[in-house]
């Protein structure tokens, strides 16, 4: 995106947060209108933590907190849980990755699957934990709730949605790519 003047890098730069909204919402439509059609294990999936996990890994504070809050609360909107178990539930999954970027930079292909995969796990655990706090849990140790390919698929497709977002954030000039050269000190 070289050619692109310096005021149409910053409309893109601006509208980065309003494709993340909008990718957002439209894979919370296709999962509750297309649930029928999908395959079983596709049930399983977590829409909103790879993007919740990149906002706490690739954004400032209150930009992160913000686009959390904001797709927690579309994703709220289209559940039938209580209002409030999602919102308070990703809130409390963007804080611990965002603690997690101390020990762990998903910038390689295996730390990036690590993260989304220890998160998938802590989600479940969470999840549980929260709704619990509203009134309406279920079992921990349901037969839903710890399915091993379901956390593996987290993983996957959480891994593939991160590194959409990553290349979604070049495309719109929001974080440049950063090359970083050995160079040789003896000439």
């Amino acid at each position: 995106m070289y050619f692109l003047q310096p005021n149409q890098k910053r409309l893109l730069n601006s509208l980065n947060p309003l494709i993340f909204v909008m990718a957002v919402f439209c894979l919370i439509l296709v999962r509750t209108t297309g649930r029928p059609i999908l395959p079983g294990f596709f049930h399983q999936w977590d829409i909103l933590l790879p993007f919740i996990v990149y906002f706490a890994q690739r954004r400032t504070l209150p930009e992160g907190l913000i686009l959390s809050l904001f797709t927690s609360h579309l994703y709220s909107l289209s559940s039938a849980a209580p209002f409030g178990v999602f919102a308070a539930h990703y809130l409390i999954l963007f804080v611990i990755a965002r603690l997690l970027t101390l020990a762990i930079y998903a910038n390689t292909w295996f730390s990036g699957l690590l993260l989304m995969l220890s998160l998938s796990l802590v989600s479940r655990i969470v999840l549980t934990l929260v709704a619990g706090g509203f009134g309406h849990g279920w079992p921990f140790f349901s037969t839903g709730n710890f399915v091993w390919w379901g956390l593996l698929l987290n993983a996957l497709i959480g891994y593939l949605v991160f590194g959409f977002c990553g290349i979604l954030d070049q495309l719109t000039c929001k974080s440049p790519k950063i090359n970083i050269e050995l160079m040789d000190t003896h000439l």
